[in-house]
């Protein structure tokens, strides 16, 4: 026989049997609370909804969203600032990488030419390309495990860390480092569309850049 479960409503009102997919329902719905008295007929007991932990995850879920809902989204300016912070910490990691690699290399970072002419300009364009050559591959891996890495395991990088701000999901719950990843692809096209991914936090009330709405995500303040 299924276990059915009973609850005493906010009205004091005594509603059920119900079975437990329909209690899940009604958290959802708000209709219950941790606090919530529940009544289940394998117990023959009443206890509070949070003492049973077949409903724990729908009710973390429900407190999540109530978070969300109070939580301050972080406007643009603020993200600007840590998105330059983080620019910096990741120029001091990259030429720690950098330079032992290049060195015995004889990669040179291309000068900027004194006196500009078509000769010295066109020199330095090609110099400047084959560095990016050479850049590029170690700048974004190591790009992509400080961005994720960081994020999947404290929902902020050093710079958002720093404004007091995270990312969460939408409703509320903790990033994920597949959900971290996600962000950061999407994050790129964000980028390479001239950052306006980016500047689409200026046009929306809840501030989510298109990498946040691409990947499910938001950023808020902790604080």
């Amino acid at each position: 026989m299924d276990i059915q479960y009973k609850i005493i409503g906010g009205d004091g009102v005594e509603y059920g049997p119900a079975t437990l997919d329909e209690l899940r329902s009604w958290i959802l719905d708000g209709r219950v609370a941790g606090m919530t008295r529940v009544w289940r007929s394998d117990l023959a007991a009443w206890s509070a909804a949070d003492r049973y932990s077949e409903l724990l995850p729908d009710l973390a879920r429900l407190h999540a969203a109530a978070v969300a809902q109070r939580a301050r989204p972080c406007g643009f300016w603020a993200r600007l600032a840590a998105y330059i912070l983080d620019r910096f910490v990741l120029a001091a990691i990259f030429v720690a990488v950098w330079t032992p690699i290049a060195e015995p290399r004889h990669w040179k970072v291309p000068e900027f030419p004194q006196v500009i002419t078509a000769a010295s300009a066109e020199e330095f364009r090609q110099q400047a390309a084959i560095w990016m050559d050479h850049a590029l591959p170690i700048f974004y891996p190591i790009f992509l495990v400080y961005d994720v890495l960081l994020t999947g395991r404290f929902g902020a990088t050093f710079g958002k860390m720093v404004i007091g701000a995270k990312i969460t999901l939408v409703d509320g719950a903790p990033i994920t480092y597949r959900r971290a990843l996600l962000r950061w692809l999407a994050a790129r096209l964000s980028e390479f569309c001239f950052f306006f991914g980016y500047f689409m936090i200026l046009t929306n009330p809840e501030k989510r850049a298109l990498h946040d709405w691409l990947a499910g995500t938001r950023v808020v303040y902790t604080r």
